[in-house]
């Protein structure tokens, strides 16, 4: 799984890193889908042309870390988070007029939304590892276990000292009578008879 690791990865990245160099080239095209996006979110696009620079330079730098493997689970999730604003810029499916470039702009839609499943499979990928939620609930349980051993050894423990000072205070209350009985029967013998 390693090596196939390895290859998929620089392979996910290489459609970023090709849009994203283009867009680093020539953000006017996009700009214009920008701003579009923006004033019909209710933002304020002063600079659309930087706001696509620096998604491309967000995708540059995702996409080279998930192409290298590092830190390819964030990686993946930044891609994937980029990839929407990019693809609402760029495909207005919906606003297009002639029939072919439409269909051009679903055939690239779908293609956008299987990248988006892949980097969500990229950002889900453990690497046959259990994930950190199944690790903290397992360390959970562990220490449940072992907190629970501990209060019966624990419980035991008392109850042993318990029995322990229960033994000791009997024998102890027994010597003292049988010092007490011993004391009476020298007295008596010491002691006239009346």
């Amino acid at each position: 799984m390693a090596v196939l690791r390895r290859i998929a990865r620089p392979l996910l990245a290489a459609p970023f890193l090709t849009e994203a160099g283009h867009a680093l080239r020539s953000p006017r095209p996009l700009a214009t889908g920008t701003a579009s996006w923006a004033r019909q979110l209710g933002a304020n696009a002063d600079d659309p042309v930087r706001l696509v620079r620096l998604n491309a330079a967000v995708q540059i730098a995702a996409g080279g870390a998930l192409a290298l493997g590092r830190f390819p689970r964030a990686a993946s999730l930044v891609l994937a988070a980029s990839l929407v604003p990019t693809t609402l810029a760029e495909h207005a499916r919906w606003k297009e007029e002639d029939h072919e470039l439409r269909k051009d702009q679903r055939f690239d839609l779908a293609r956008r939304i299987g990248l988006f499943g892949a980097l969500l499979l990229a950002a889900a990928d453990t690497h046959g590892k259990p994930s950190a939620a199944y690790r903290a609930r397992a360390a959970a349980h562990s220490g449940r276990r072992k907190a629970g051993r501990a209060t019966a050894a624990a419980g035991g423990h008392l109850h042993s000292a318990i029995e322990t000072v229960g033994a000791s205070t009997s024998d102890a209350l027994s010597g003292a009578g049988r010092a007490v009985n011993s004391a009476a029967g020298s007295a008596r013998a010491v002691l006239p008879v009346q």
